[in-house]
């Protein structure tokens, strides 16, 4: 049997870093302009996932304002994934209550674009690229209706699996899924099925030792103020008709989640690791 590959279109943006903030808020205006394009044919993926943090959409209907319509209907559909943070914050740097309010502002916020409607892809407690976590973490997400947190930096080497029980000092739980290279693992795919094919044999050889061989494997497919790769559909189509090892499947970060893989291990506390 062919092994699922669940490929979730992406993109981490950083509203500001070696570039100041309107730099970038220009840089995000020409990335969902062509988003909301390629959303609009034949050849987009079905979900896209526009990082943690509602804070970019509010950014970005500043200067575009007549879009917000069109956004709120993509996330009230399924198609468009943001929050539920505000901003992706640096959990160490601010205070609990900071975070606190981080998360009911970007739920609050979420639920102007849609958020909130039937269609729209539940929750995830998206925190792929904060400097390690704070130990209450489990307890503020579950306080906010959220029971599955998504993490890369802090995870410590004994932690051996992609999913584990995450606890925190109150026993409030909730399931981890761990990037153990990172959200970009799939940037930048090739153009063609083949190629796909072999570069899924080498990340699979790389991520082996964290996956059972039954287990569908996630692959973030963007990174670091990426724009969507409007070939997506395509390829994946091109690598399923040419090949018997992998099905790749454009989903959601929720979608994946709900297949419900075992979680192989439990951590309590804070995620430090450097």
């Amino acid at each position: 049997m062919a092994r699922e590959v669940a490929v979730v279109p992406h993109t981490h943006w950083d509203r500001e870093w070696y570039e100041p903030f309107e730099a970038y808020r220009m840089r995000l205006a020409g990335v969902v302009d062509g988003l909301l394009q390629l959303m609009g044919t034949g050849e987009a993926p079905p979900h896209f996932h526009l990082d943690g943090q509602v804070a970019v959409l509010d950014d970005y209907v500043a200067i575009r304002p007549a879009a917000e319509a069109r956004l709120a209907d993509l996330v009230g559909s399924g198609r468009l994934a943001v929050g539920p943070w505000y901003v992706l914050m640096d959990e160490f740097c601010v205070s609990a209550e900071t975070i606190v309010r981080n998360l009911e502002l970007g739920l609050a916020r979420g639920r102007r674009f849609g958020a909130d409607r039937p269609g729209a892809c539940r929750p995830v407690g998206y925190l792929p690229d904060m400097f390690g976590h704070i130990a209450q973490m489990p307890q503020m997400l579950r306080q906010a209706g959220i029971d599955e947190a998504v993490v890369w930096r802090g995870v410590p080497a004994a932690i051996g699996c992609h999913s584990f029980d995450w606890v925190a000092p109150d026993g409030s739980r909730v399931r981890a899924e761990y990037l153990p290279v990172g959200y970009a693992a799939g940037a930048f795919l090739p153009k063609d099925g083949p190629s796909l094919v072999r570069r899924m044999e080498a990340h699979e050889r790389e991520i082996a030792s964290f996956y059972r061989d039954d287990e569908a494997i996630l692959l973030m497919n963007g990174g670091d103020h990426q724009a969507p790769q409007a070939w997506l559909t395509r390829l994946l189509s091109d690598a399923n008709a040419g090949n018997d090892r992998f099905r790749f499947v454009a989903t959601s970060l929720a979608g994946y989640l709900s297949s419900g893989a075992r979680a192989g291990g439990e951590w309590m506390g804070e995620l430090r690791s450097g």
